[in-house]
């Protein structure tokens, strides 16, 4: 089998002390690592030459140095809810009726309504269904049944959101010491809609002086919203990578970035996925677009819809299915669950470029980033950043890398 293809050729050794415990501040003064060489503002300036290869040793408070009005940033506006329930000296009822004092703790990766939610708890076997944790008065979370991740709980005395602002705490990675004072700087400049189990984490440098800066330099700044939840940080188990099950993530995108991204296509802008969910979100458009009655697609500049149509020409429908389980339409909004995983092989439509922190060995991010790199430089690239004291996961630094020009093989 392909190496690309193998669990074992994403694993890598990082010492300890290289886990970035808490973000730099401000923010944008995290190390950025550039790929490709780009000839900056910076470089000519310094009169530097790329230490490796065509590797570039800046920080994030160079990207406007380094962007012009031909590039535009596409980031991810979502915002993190309080996804862990604490459980200390807990009470917890059953079907037998016998009380019992539990510790513990329930993770909420998704919100379902107003008085449900999904999650992973510290130790099932007490929380199988019909068991009732008693919080305090009569709050309650009620286990409902079990789902193909985990647990379906209900939530009785509150709705959801109020309910996990009162016990919730940030979802802060297991990685990172927990300190109250650290869970304010898991949360990006300018999130706004609440549903996600964690900080898209490459935004959280794109602070609100860096987006300021890229808006006097004539750079494009474009929001929209991936729900962060189970498809991005769920572990990957199958040697064969191509057997995991990625897990559904919700997009909600306003209909025009269809439009938009035609004109900046035709306009030939470079456009700049920050972080891994958007990524995702990019790609998974084309799908979208598949999928879409005619009605939908009608654009009176008929070359933008062309581009649509010519991008989309090679993908089969049944394999747009495959990825696109449900989408609606709301307020001018499109709703829509993606189960794309993207790792090696993968055909980029969309994007560019990326900018994105460096992830945890054997994990999907680092298979999508190798998708965009290839797996060989993407992983001579986190053996340099280790050997130059790069900060790694979600507080840590960042790197900029351009998309490889042919994919090594497709998996479709």
């Amino acid at each position: 089998m392909q190496s690309d293809f193998l669990l074992s050729s994403y694993e890598y050794t990082l010492p300890p002390e290289l886990i970035a415990q808490e973000p730099v501040h401000p923010a944008h003064h995290a190390k950025l690592l550039v790929i490709s060489g780009v000839d900056s503002e910076v470089q000519r300036e310094e009169k530097t030459q790329p230490q490796h290869k065509n590797y570039q040793n800046l920080h994030f408070s160079d990207l406007p140095n380094l962007l012009t009005n031909k590039d535009v940033l596409l980031l991810n506006k979502t915002k993190v809810f309080k996804a862990r329930i604490p459980l200390k000296e807990t009470k917890i009822l059953r079907k037998s009726w016998i009380e019992k004092i539990i510790d513990g703790e329930v993770f909420v990766y998704q919100l379902i309504n107003d008085q449900h939610v999904e999650g992973l708890v510290s130790d099932d076997k007490n929380f199988k269904p019909g068991a009732r944790i008693f919080l305090d008065g009569k709050v309650q979370i009620i286990s409902k049944e079990y789902t193909e991740d985990g647990i379906l709980f209900g939530i009785e005395g509150m709705e959801t959101i109020p309910f996990l602002e009162k016990y919730g705490n940030m979802p802060l990675p297991p990685y990172i010491n927990y300190e109250k004072n650290k869970e304010q700087r898991y949360q990006t400049d300018f999130a706004e809609k609440l549903w996600s189990a964690a900080a898209p984490t490459a935004s959280l440098h794109f602070t609100k002086e860096l987006l300021e800066e890229f808006k006097k330099k004539g750079v494009e700044s474009y929001f929209s919203t991936l729900h962060v939840g189970l498809g991005t940080f769920k572990p990957v188990f199958c040697e064969d990578i191509r057997k995991h099950p990625i897990h559904k993530e919700t997009m909600i995108i306003d209909r025009e970035l269809f439009w938009k991204i035609a004109e900046w296509k035709m306009q030939k802008k470079n456009l700049i996925a920050v972080g891994t969910t958007m990524v995702r979100l990019l790609e998974t458009l084309p799908f979208v677009w598949k999928l879409m009655h005619t009605e939908e697609k009608k654009r009176e500049d008929r070359e933008v819809q062309a581009f649509w149509e010519r991008i989309t020409k090679e993908i089969d429908t049944e394999v747009a299915q495959k990825f696109v389980n449900n989408f609606s339409f709301q307020e001018g909004n499109s709703i829509i669950d993606t189960t794309l995983f993207i790792y090696p092989g993968f055909i980029f439509r969309i994007i560019d470029e990326m900018i994105t922190n460096f992830h945890l060995p054997k994990s999907s991010l680092l298979m999508l980033v190798s998708s965009v790199m290839g797996k060989e430089e993407t992983m001579q690239i986190y053996q340099y950043a280790i050997e130059q004291k790069y900060q790694f996961y979600s507080f840590g630094d960042g790197m900029r890398i351009r998309k490889q020009k042919t994919p090594i093989n497709n998996p479709w």
